[in-house]
């Protein structure tokens, strides 16, 4: 009975060492990931050197399968070149890194841009990227969000006050009174805000803004 007992706590710790090395290998190589240039030329240094799979994966940081592919590589381009991984299939992207940080610089200093103008000021960047892409640019990789802006008050009430007090100080002249006085300068002023649907409208400058994700986070925390 005690032999049994002994035979089954072995098996069970080979399974379990089987587990983890397999777990281990797993969850090092990824799924689908494509090596660098400077791990594949380190992987084949080592190999040269006279280092085996396994010490490999453990100094590279990367599963044993993965050496054992590019040694073979390497074998079957005749040992003395070092194997290039194979470009990567799919569409190139429309907007590539220089593009995007341009973009931003442009958003950063003016929020009110919209897709359609980053469009119609970048025409050398953005001569053969539609509208349409650029805004899932900016809502999908550069995180940004189209928000209303808040609508401010026209008056705030220290301008109230001093234009009530402007207004009781001199209710009682009369025109010839205000003939007297010597206008400098001439002003416009907005008395109503006009319609608020505007705001609700997606390419209405005047009313939405951009903005990173991570900035209307803050702003939420800080309210």
């Amino acid at each position: 009975m005690g032999a049994v007992c002994k035979l089954l706590s072995r098996g069970l710790v080979v399974f379990l060492r089987f587990v983890l090395c397999f777990c281990l290998n797993i969850s090092v190589m990824g799924s689908g990931t494509e090596l660098g240039r400077d791990t594949i030329v380190a992987i084949i240094t080592l190999y040269k050197e006279g280092y085996k799979c396994k010490d490999i994966a453990t100094r590279v940081g990367i599963g044993v399968r993965q050496v054992q592919k590019w040694i073979k590589k390497f074998r079957d381009g005749g040992g003395e070149d070092i194997p290039t991984p194979k470009p990567r299939s799919g569409r190139p992207r429309k907007i590539q890194n220089r593009t995007s940080k341009v973009i931003k610089r442009q958003l950063d200093k003016n929020p009110t841009l919209t897709a359609r103008k980053l469009k119609e000021n970048n025409p050398a960047l953005l001569q053969d990227v539609s509208v349409r892409c650029i805004s899932d640019h900016l809502l999908k990789d550069l995180q940004y969000r189209s928000c209303c802006a808040k609508v401010l008050p026209l008056l705030s009430a220290k301008n109230v006050r001093d234009r009530i007090a402007f207004s009781k100080k001199y209710k009682d002249w009369t025109l010839e009174d205000w003939e007297q006085v010597l206008w400098s300068d001439e002003s416009t002023f907005v008395v109503s805000s006009g319609c608020r649907s505007k705001r609700k409208n997606w390419q209405d400058a005047s009313h939405n803004v951009w903005r990173r994700s991570s900035s209307l986070e803050e702003n939420h925390l800080a309210n």
